[in-house]
C-alpha cells in the first residue's frame, strides 16, 4: 500500500502543469466552468497549453465563446494575442488562422477546420 502511494505521488509529479492562464479576469464574463471548459478545449489542440494566456473572453451570439488567446512559437517566447472561438456543446475550438495558414493547408481536413473556424467566428465574435 505505501509503494503505490509513493508511485502515485511520484507520477503526479511528473505530470506537466496543465493550468492556463486567463490575464485580465473575463472569465467572469463568462463563469469559470464555461472558462475552464473553453481553456481545456482550446488547449487540446495547442503544442503548450500551459504557457497559453487567455483574454477578453465572451459569451458568442449563436453560443460559443470568443476571446484572444496568446501561444508561445517553437522557441518559446509569446506571439501576440490573436482570436479565437469555443463551441463546447460540439467540442470543436480554433484560433482564427492567418492569411499563410488559410493559402497553404496542409491537407483538405485542415482547409475544412479553418473554414469552420472562420464560419464559428463569423456567427459568434463579430460585429
Amino acid at each position: 500500500m505505501i509503494r503505490t502511494v509513493c508511485v502515485s505521488v511520484v507520477l503526479l509529479a511528473a505530470v506537466p502543469a496543465t493550468a492556463q492562464t486567463i490575464t485580465d479576469g473575463s472569465d467572469a464574463t463568462v463563469g469559470a466552468e464555461v472558462a475552464a471548459a473553453t481553456t481545456a478545449l482550446l488547449g487540446k489542440g495547442l503544442k503548450s497549453p500551459a504557457e497559453a494566456r487567455y483574454s477578453r473572453l465572451r459569451p458568442g451570439k449563436a453560443g460559443a465563446v470568443c476571446g484572444e488567446v496568446d501561444v508561445t512559437n517553437r522557441m518559446g517566447l509569446h506571439v501576440g494575442p490573436r482570436p479565437f472561438v469555443a463551441d463546447t456543446g460540439s467540442g470543436f475550438a480554433g484560433i482564427l488562422p492567418d492569411a499563410a495558414e488559410i493559402r497553404h493547408p496542409s491537407s483538405m481536413a485542415q482547409y475544412q477546420g479553418f473554414q469552420r473556424i472562420l464560419a464559428l467566428l463569423a456567427a459568434n465574435c463579430e460585429g
